[in-house]
C-alpha cells in the first residue's frame, strides 16, 4: 500500500493511531524526499510525522530508526536519549511506515541560521550535550541490547562507494556517478578515505546523519530552548568522532554557503567554539587526547562535506552549483593541515581543565580556505 495524500487519513484510522471521529479534523501536508513524508496536523493536539520507505533499503533504515524511538522510549535508564528523540507512535514493518510525534512548533537549525545568519554559543552547547548524551553509558548499553543484523556496524556509504563506484552509480544516478569519479582523482581524499577507515572504532551509538535539517531547535514550557534529533535511519554502532565530524561540518556548510552574501566565518566561529569546549566538559576528555581528538574529527568533517556534496545530486542528471562549491570546500579541507583548519575555527588549544574550557593564545597560521 503506498500512501498519499487521499489515504493517509484513513491509514492512521486503521492503525488506532487517530479515532474515526477527528479524522475529518486532520490536515495533511506532504512531502516526497528518499521517503514519502507526511506532516498530520490535529487542532488541540499534538500531530504526527509519518514516513514510509520508498525502497527495500530505505525500508531497513526505517527499521533501525524505529528501533532507536522504541528502546529509548521503553527503557526507563535510556530516558535521556529518548529526550533528545521524537515520541515513537506505531511502526508498520508489513508496508515501512514509521509513525512518530510531531515536534510542534520546532524550527531546524537549517531554518534557524536562515533567519539569523548567525549560531550563537548557545547552539553549540545544545548540540555537544546531544551528543555526549547518547555517546555515554546511554548509547553504549543501547548498543549492546541490539543485534548486528539492525545495527550492522558498518562504515558510512561513503567509504563503500570509493571501491565500488559501479553500486554508487545505479544507486545515485548519473550526477553523483561523476562527481565521484571527480573525487576519487584527487590522491589526498582518498588518502584520508584510508587513513578514517583504518582507525574506526564500533564503540558507541552513532547518528549518523547530522546535518541542520535533522537538528530541530524546540521551545519548551519553561521559556527555555532544547534539541531534538530526528532523522536516526543511519544510526549505527560506529565511531563518535564520524558525528563529531558531521556537527563541524554542518557549521562550516552553513557559513561557506553564505559566505558569498557576507555572512563571515565570524557568524558561526562562537557556535563552534561552544560547541567543542561543552564537548570536552561533558565527556571530561584527558588532556593529552584533546587536540587529536580534534584533528581526527576535522578529518571525519572534510569526508562528511564531500558525503553531503554527494547527497545534493542524489537521482539528478546534472551536478549543481552547490554541489560543486561543497565538493571544493571538502577538497580543500583534506588538502589543508588540520591545524590550520582549527585555527580558522577558533578551536586550537581548546583543553578542558575541570574548572571550565579555555582556548589558548591564537598564533598566525595559514588558512585553510581559499579566497571566494
Amino acid at each position: 500500500m503506498e500512501l498519499t495524500p487521499a489515504t493517509i487519513v484513513s491509514y492512521l484510522v486503521e492503525r488506532g493511531i487517530v479515532p474515526q471521529t477527528s479524522a475529518s479534523e486532520l490536515v495533511v501536508n506532504p512531502s516526497v524526499r528518499r521517503n514519502r513524508n507526511f506532516k498530520i496536523l490535529r487542532r488541540g493536539h499534538p500531530g504526527y510525522f509519518v514516513k514510509q520507505a520508498k525502497e527495500p533499503d530505505a525500508g531497513r533504515t526505517l527499521k533501525r530508526e524505529a528501533l532507536c524511538y522504541r528502546r529509548a522510549g521503553e527503557d526507563p535508564v535510556l530516558r535521556p536519549l529518548a529526550n533528545l528523540m521524537p515520541r515513537f507512535v506505531d511502526y508498520d514493518e508489513e508496508r515501512h511506515v514509521l509513525v512518530v510525534e510531531l515536534f510542534s512548533g520546532a524550527e531546524t537549525l537549517y531554518e534557524h541560521f536562515l533567519r539569523e545568519r548567525a549560531f550563537t554559543p548557545e547552539i553549540g552547547a545544545l548540540l555537544a550535550d546531544g551528543l555526549a548524551t547518547y555517546q555515554s553509558e546511554l548509547g553504549r548499553r543501547l548498543r549492546g541490547e541490539v543485534d548486528d543484523e539492525t545495527f550492522p556496524g558498518t562504515l558510512p556509504w561513503l567509504f563503500t562507494a570509493i571501491d565500488e563506484p559501479e553500486w554508487f552509480h545505479g544507486w545515485f544516478g548519473d550526477a553523483g556517478a561523476t562527481l565521484l569519479s571527480w573525487l576519487r582523482g584527487h590522491p589526498d581524499f582518498v588518502a584520508a578515505i584510508r587513513r578514517v577507515a583504518a582507525r574506526w572504532r564500533r564503540d558507541t551509538l552513532i547518528h549518523g546523519d547530522l546535518k541542520w535539517d535533522n537538528c530541530l531547535l524546540v521551545r519548551e514550557p519553561s521559556g527555555r530552548r532544547s534539541l531534538r534529533l530526528v532523522d536516526w535511519e543511519l544510526a549505527d554502532v560506529g565511531d563518535a568522532r564520524w558525528d563529531l565530524g558531521g556537527v563541524i561540518q554542518a557549521f562550516l556548510v552553513s557559513w561557506s554557503s553564505w559566505s558569498g552574501y557576507g555572512v563571515d566565518i565570524s557568524a558561526v566561529q562562537p557556535a563552534i567554539r561552544g560547541f567543542w569546549g561543552r564537548y570536552i566538559e561533558a565527556r571530561q576528555l584527558p588532556r593529552d587526547q584533546i587536540d587529536v581528538l580534534l584533528q581526527q574529527s576535522i578529518e571525519c568533517a572534510a569526508l562528511r562535506t564531500a558525503q553531503s556534496a554527494l547527497e545534493l545530486v542524489y537521482g539528478s542528471a546534472e551536478i549543481t552549483p552547490g554541489a560543486t562549491e561543497t565538493a571544493d570546500l571538502a577538497l580543500r579541507m583534506v588538502s589543508s593541515p588540520t591545524e590550520a583548519i582549527a585555527e580558522q575555527l577558533g578551536l586550537r588549544g581548546i583543553t578542558w581543565l575541570g574548572g571550565g574550557v579555555r582556548p589558548t593564545p591564537p598564533r598566525r597560521v595559514e588558512r585553510f580556505v581559499a579566497a571566494r
